[in-house]
């Protein structure tokens, strides 16, 4: 199966495990939720 716009999902999946590697783990989701939102706007921007 192709990924579409996999390109994008890896960048994603790779701001995802940046975030979870800075904060560590046992965290509310919300926080990593908080974190995930600070890091794609600021790849966005």
């Amino acid at each position: 199966m192709e990924l579409y716009k996999k390109e994008e999902y890896y960048k994603i999946i790779g701001l995802c495990m940046e975030v979870h590697n800075i904060l560590g783990g046992g965290l509310l989701e919300s926080v990593y939720k908080e974190g995930g939102a600070f890091g794609l706007k600021r790849v966005v921007a």
